[in-house]
């Protein structure tokens, strides 16, 4: 029941990053601006084109799959929450993939579904999304390695604005770079104080515990004395 409340889950962020995607790229078309210059559009269409820079991008894709990897997982072993993980990134991409091809049909300028291109990004959802998933999965583990998986998003986002940066024609190229920028260094840090958090908690506890046992242990030395 647990794992189908998660496949649920997976298929409605899936649809719902695809359906948004899809919405703030057709915005300018549905105002009438799709033929006039970025620069010259009004602000609902400059705000539709920050959204899908965003929204559009491969990093968000990716971060998408890692999040259901994780949401998956909650409360599974970790064997079965990482192999749950990796079929929730896979399904959530091919879910937005198609999604974000269906959803243009419902506006009066569709063009059909974008089958030539389609093929191609249901195979990327499948080679790509279930090692996302998994590492979405593996960030529940409480060591370096969890640590690592949590920073795969961040590191994703910032390293995708170096090599594939929003085009520099785009009036709001130059903010949604900010705030991508802005957005992964704050989730780098967050991950590192809760991994610090962590280990300083683990070593209290283990302190605590070998704290216990020479307790334990003198006890049972006074009272076999006794």
């Amino acid at each position: 029941m647990r794992l189908i409340r998660g496949m649920a889950v997976t298929l409605a962020v899936g649809a719902a990053l695809g359906a948004a995607a899809a919405v703030v790229n057709s915005v300018p078309l549905l105002l009438g601006e799709g033929g006039i210059a970025r620069a010259d559009r009004g602000t609902w269409s400059q705000t539709a084109e920050f959204a899908s820079l965003i929204l559009d991008s491969g990093w968000a894709w990716a971060a998408m799959a890692v999040a259901v990897g994780w949401l998956v997982s909650r409360d599974l072993r970790p064997v079965v929450g990482v192999l749950a993980g990796a079929v929730a990134g896979c399904v959530a991409l091919i879910d937005a993939t198609i999604v974000y091809d269906a959803v243009p049909m419902l506006f009066p300028f569709h063009q059909g579904l974008g089958w030539g291109q389609m093929p191609f990004w249901l195979v990327a959802s499948l080679v790509l999304g279930m090692p996302l998933g998994a590492i979405g999965a593996t960030i529940r583990r409480p060591d370096p390695v969890g640590m690592l998986a949590a920073l795969v998003a961040p590191v994703g986002a910032a390293v995708n604005m170096v090599v594939l940066p929003p085009p520099v024609e785009s009036p709001v190229a130059d903010a949604a770079r900010l705030t991508v920028w802005v957005a992964a260094a704050m989730a780098t840090v967050l991950v590192l104080v809760f991994a610090v958090r962590a280990r300083r908690r683990g070593a209290r506890d283990s302190g605590a515990v070998a704290a216990a046992g020479a307790l334990d242990d003198n006890v049972g030395g006074v009272v076999g004395r006794s």
